[in-house]
């Protein structure tokens, strides 16, 4: 009966160091996908996504004709068509708060990631598309040249931060 208690107690100090190695293994693996995407590196860049994103919306917020006319590169004074795009780029102003969110801790806030990587992917798809119809200006294309550099280094970040994700 001793010896059968002794083997118990002998198994449970096993384990017990067996989880703690484990768990050690985990929370350094935790700790070092946290200290990669928490870096200087990626707060800084969605720091100025930010910064683009919000900087860039808000002329066509105060005034949507000269924005229009930037953008198309063509006249335009219908008002359902000022409210509308008044209205865009308040929501992609959005998006730019949520890049400055991220910056704060980009390993926390990665559906906001995967969120902008879609829309600016979208939105270069779109303006490259546009433009090959001789529909927008230059301007719009250096916009959708930018964000294509996002849609970049946002696959990026998401691939590095499923990478650890799957490792544990």
């Amino acid at each position: 009966m001793v010896v059968a208690l002794y083997h118990i107690n002998l198994k449970q100090k096993n384990m017990k160091t067996q989880n703690t190695k484990k768990s050690n293994r985990l929370n350094y693996t935790t700790m070092t996908l946290k200290t990669t995407l928490n870096s200087r590196f990626w707060k800084i860049t969605f720091l100025i996504a930010g910064l683009y994103t919000a900087g860039g919306v808000l002329p066509g917020i105060f005034n949507p004709e000269q924005g229009l006319l930037d953008f198309t590169s063509q006249i335009i004074e219908d008002w359902n068509t000022f409210y509308f795009f008044r209205s865009l780029w308040i929501t992609v102003l959005v998006f730019g708060i949520g890049f400055f969110i991220v910056a704060l801790n980009p390993a926390k806030h990665i559906g906001i990631v995967i969120i902008g990587l879609l829309g600016k992917l979208l939105f270069a798809s779109n303006v490259l598309f546009q433009y090959s119809n001789e529909k927008v200006s230059q301007m719009a294309m250096t916009a959708a040249s930018i964000d294509l550099i996002f849609v970049l280094l946002f696959g990026i970040f998401i691939f590095k931060y499923y990478s650890y994700n799957e490792i544990n």
